[in-house]
């Protein structure tokens, strides 16, 4: 997994050459776990102001106890914002990288590499949906999925690559 993290790092520009399905899953798995512990810290972070809200609740209708708990995402404020910055920070410095492996992987599997490119709009999407919570960017989040989705689908395809890397890095222990 780390020799693929730093083949990631080192060929971050690079939209020409191949990668293996090894070299694009070990490096999601890894950017899954980082987000999955940012995410960890900002729900645990979150939780005692949800619960404030509902100690303190009283009298309140449904509806307003779920829009105050609402808000706490839609406008973070210390730590959880803090923490939501660095999220965007992580995103923007993997977009570029991201869209290069996707680009490589595809073309490794012989599939058009540009649709690494509509992935990218789908990562930007995302980063975007940080900080603006407007109906537009919500109701657009379902076909940003479902194209992430379809290029998930696309990276699985098997490698028909005919030159091996100088590294030998397709095959990882």
């Amino acid at each position: 997994m780390i020799k693929a993290y730093i083949k990631y790092w080192k060929k971050a520009g690079d939209f020409k050459t191949y990668s293996s399905r090894s070299d694009y899953w070990w490096v999601f798995l890894t950017n899954f776990i980082i987000f999955a512990i940012l995410s960890f810290f900002n729900f645990m972070i979150m939780i005692p102001k949800a619960v404030k809200i509902m100690n303190q609740a009283g009298d309140s209708s449904q509806t307003e106890i779920i829009r105050q708990v609402t808000d706490l995402y839609a406008k973070p404020t210390g730590g959880a914002l803090m923490i939501i910055v660095i999220t965007a920070i992580f995103g923007l410095a993997i977009l570029i990288p991201n869209i290069s492996l996707t680009a490589r992987r595809l073309r490794d599997a012989r599939l058009p590499w540009w649709i690494s490119l509509i992935f990218g709009l789908s990562a930007i999407h995302g980063l975007l949906t940080l900080f603006i919570h407007q109906g537009i960017l919500i109701q657009l989040g379902f076909i940003f999925n479902l194209i992430s989705f379809i290029v998930y689908i696309l990276c699985l395809f098997p490698s028909k690559y005919g030159v091996d890397e100088e590294d030998d890095s397709r095959t990882y222990e």
